[in-house]
């Protein structure tokens, strides 16, 4: 069913494109025709026919609505010629202006506009179009912002195009035509730009991932370092045992705190997936970004955290010590963030997420040497103490308050730093996961 509609001028002077299929079929095989060799009950089963020899045709200019019951293989035609289904898995032929195209690059100048729409709450309506843009077209911002300018007009969301609601998302300000209307738009945007600007955005304007976070830190930091203020400062067992207690406390509190961004994680992993599959940008270019955002934001929540306790419990009297211990706060909430996102990226909601994160660091923190030292940890359960998040960190901790020629006691230093490499490593590692986990999701979507 066709419902021919004129266009505006500024649209009808675009190159136009007519798309059509010819013999288009796609089927499913059942598991005994996948792996035959494997199957001993009827290897042959027929393959179920979703779409068959199909001929259809788009023309410019016009809306084209496809009806059907369901099951009839609607939403599939639909995702065959927006190349959300792999052409090896398809016979026939998907044409432009007559002429065959190569998958990977339709799907970059191609729209799919889903029922569901992954938007970014906390973005304005024309910043939601201007990143996209920005990510999708090779002309530089000017072009890019002249063709938003264009698009908002056409679209019809001048009023709300700068709307944006501190208590609210941008979108909840739309009616659902207008959602519609601005995933749509988004489609329609092309090529390449850097991630990291829409990052610092989202996270300032997320309450509990920053303003939230910045009061608990130093919030967390006054309050604990009153606590434990008058512990003596002398070499006696108590003071010991509480200085230690304290170690223990402030890196179970700096490593719990910062899943609080798994659902911000979860959210982004929508919208990532969305526009990797259409080749808006690379997995690797997601990762780094987010990770280099994350820097500095967390640098600041350390130092938070560390300027008023570190002063109030009264710990090695040198501005080294205090800089060595910003340091190793700084590799444990670096630490906590990228295993975050390393499970955000494989957990599928949040109820999981925070399941499997709260068993690791309560795992974690049984085996750190704490609550039972190396030595009596059975063999067959070793390898968790030295992949223990909390090992290495309370490690260090108590080489910085006890350690060398100027501390109170004197502790081997020679792991003062190798500690804070494999700390690094951690960092590395659980992003590299992150990394390697978003590419399979986002490679079986396209396959």
């Amino acid at each position: 069913m066709e419902l021919p509609i004129r266009t505006p001028d500024s649209i009808g002077r675009r190159a136009s494109y007519i798309v059509e299929t010819k013999n288009l079929s796609y089927k499913l095989l059942s598991p005994c025709n996948e792996f035959s060799l494997l199957c001993c009950k009827n290897p042959r089963k027929a393959a179920k026919f979703i779409l068959k020899d199909v001929n259809c045709e788009a023309r410019p200019g016009e809306m084209t609505a496809i009806a059907g019951p369901s099951g009839a293989g609607k939403t599939t035609l639909l995702e065959i010629l927006g190349g959300e289904i792999s052409p090896r898995k398809v016979s026939g032929k998907v044409l432009v202006n007559g002429c065959s195209i190569h998958p990977e690059f339709f799907r970059r100048i191609c729209g799919f506009v889903t029922q569901d729409d992954a938007l970014f709450p906390l973005l304005s309506v024309e910043e939601t179009l201007m990143y996209s843009a920005l990510l999708r077209l090779s002309g530089g911002k000017k072009e890019a912002i002249s063709r938003v300018k264009v698009l908002i007009k056409e679209l019809g969301l001048d009023r709300v195009a700068g709307r944006y609601n501190k208590d609210d998302s941008c979108v909840r300000n739309l009616n659902n035509f207008g959602v519609k209307r601005l995933s749509c738009s988004n489609s329609h945007l092309e090529e390449i730009f850097i991630l990291g600007e829409r990052f610092c955005k989202n996270i300032f304007r997320t309450k509990q991932l920053f303003a939230a976070r910045i009061m608990q830190a130093l919030t967390a930091g006054l309050i604990i370092g009153t606590i434990f203020m008058n512990v003596r400062n002398d070499q006696r067992q108590i003071a010991l045992q509480t200085r230690i207690g304290f170690f223990a406390f402030t890196l179970t509190f700096l490593l719990s705190s910062t899943t609080e961004g798994l659902p911000i994680f979860l959210q982004e992993r929508r919208i990532f997936m969305r526009e990797t599959t259409r080749g808006a940008y690379r997995v690797s270019s997601y990762v780094i970004s987010n990770t280099i955002v994350f820097l500095p934001f967390l640098l600041m929540v350390g130092l938070l955290y560390t300027t008023p306790v570190y002063w109030l419990v009264g710990l090695r009297q040198n501005i080294d010590g205090f800089l060595y211990f910003a340091l190793v706060v700084w590799m444990v909430v670096l630490m906590s963030n990228a295993l975050t996102a390393c499970f955000s990226a494989l957990v599928p909601n949040f109820i999981m997420g925070t399941s499997i994160i709260a068993g690791l660091m309560g795992s974690f923190f049984l085996f750190s040497g704490y609550f039972i030292s190396k030595e009596n940890i059975p063999n067959y359960w070793i390898f968790m103490h030295y992949i223990s998040l909390f090992k290495y960190p309370f490690e260090c901790f108590m080489i910085n308050e006890y350690g060398g020629k100027g501390g109170r006691r004197c502790l081997e230093q020679s792991h003062k730093w190798s500690n804070l490499l494999i700390m690094l490593a951690f960092v590395i590692g659980y992003r590299v996961l992150c990394f390697l986990i978003l590419w399979c999701k986002c490679y079986r979507s396209r396959n």
